[in-house]
């Protein structure tokens, strides 16, 4: 049985304004992404990128096109489910350039916390969230502050608070921007390593030549459409 591509966008479009105001930063997007795998995202400054994250992420509404996530259909001219807070708890995980990490809460509670939200019960969220935090090798500084960590484990941390519900689909914003070779290089290790374990679709929006190397399939987007490329593949380890 063919499994069923975690992300499929079909002539997706985004207008913002009306008029002879309005401006057209999505033109019929294209894109497919299977379960487990890493795909970047790559485009200038203006071209479209945070727009289709958003609308992936149900942040924003698309004015056309057709979008799917994990073989359901979330958007046909129209959102076609009512609750998209609980469809962004659910099948989404957000990493971005900053950890945005809860300062007044420990490494454990910040993983927890959207679990707990969620509805599961508090032992079984932290559970699941320490581990997370071993399986990014973080578990050592499970009851410390974010303002203890090193850049390198608060986006350890913040990845493993995107994977806390399990979702389908992880959306990561310029994750290693602001890390030195080694650690980006690092982070992309993990997550090629999470996408494998847990099945998850990962898109990485980037401008980091240091790790556009690493992918195997690469989306560029240029004046609001994509284009899709081979990318090389090379090995991280």
């Amino acid at each position: 049985m063919t499994e069923k591509p975690a992300i499929e966008v079909r002539g997706l479009r985004k207008r913002y304004g009306e008029g002879d105001a309005a401006v057209e930063a999505l033109k019929g997007v294209d894109m497919t992404v299977q379960p487990g795998e890493v795909v970047g995202l790559i485009g200038p400054s203006g071209s479209g990128k945070s727009t289709l994250l958003k609308c992936l992420g149900a942040v924003i509404d698309p004015t056309a096109g057709q979008m799917a996530l994990a073989g359901r259909t979330i958007f046909d001219e129209g959102w076609t489910i009512r609750d998209l807070r609980a469809l962004r708890r659910d099948m989404i995980g957000f990493v971005f350039q900053a950890p945005y990490l809860i300062p007044f809460l420990d490494v454990t509670d910040n993983v927890a916390l959207l679990p707990m939200l969620a509805g599961r019960p508090n032992a079984e969220a932290r559970k699941t969230a320490l581990e997370l935090l071993t399986a990014l090798d973080v578990q050592h500084r499970a009851l410390a502050q974010p303002s203890q960590l090193s850049g390198g484990e608060q986006q350890r941390v913040a990845i493993a608070r995107a994977l806390a519900n399990h979702p389908p689909i992880i959306l990561a914003d310029e994750p290693t921007a602001p890390l030195d070779s080694v650690r980006a290089l690092d982070v992309m290790r993990i997550l090629n390593r999470m996408a494998a374990q847990y099945r998850a679709a990962i898109i990485v929006v980037t401008h980091d030549e240091k790790i556009i190397p690493t992918f195997k399939r690469i989306y560029h987007i240029r004046d609001g459409k994509t284009y899709e490329e081979a990318g090389e593949g090379r090995p991280i380890d």
